[in-house]
C-alpha cells in the first residue's frame, strides 16, 4: 500500500445512482481536512479530491474501481473515512 510516500487504497462504487453531486460533496469536504494530497484515481484520470468539480469529472457508475490517495501517512485517517464513506454506500444503500 505506500509507495514511494504516497499510501493507496482501493474501493469499488456501490450505490445505484454511482458518484453524484452529493457524495462528492461529503467526499471534498473529508479531504478538505487532510494536512497534504488527497487524489482519486478512476477511468485513467487522477483528480484532486477537495473538489467537486472534478470528483465528478471521473463520471464514475456503480461498479467503478476507484483509487484513494495520500500524500502523508498522517493523513491516514482521513484517508479511512473517505474509504467507509464508500463502502457505506454513500449512506444510500
Amino acid at each position: 500500500m505506500k509507495n514511494s510516500g504516497i499510501i493507496d487504497r482501493r474501493i469499488w462504487v456501490k450505490n445505484e445512482l454511482g458518484m453524484h453531486a452529493r457524495p462528492a460533496s461529503k467526499i471534498a469536504q473529508i479531504a478538505e481536512t487532510a494536512q497534504s494530497g488527497v487524489w482519486l484515481c478512476a477511468n485513467s484520470m487522477k483528480v484532486d479530491a477537495t473538489s467537486i468539480i472534478d470528483i465528478l469529472t471521473l463520471c464514475a457508475v456503480k461498479g467503478t474501481k476507484i483509487v484513494i490517495k495520500i500524500e502523508n501517512q498522517e493523513d491516514s485517517m482521513v484517508l479511512d473515512q473517505i474509504v467507509d464513506f464508500f463502502e457505506a454506500g454513500f449512506g444510500e444503500i
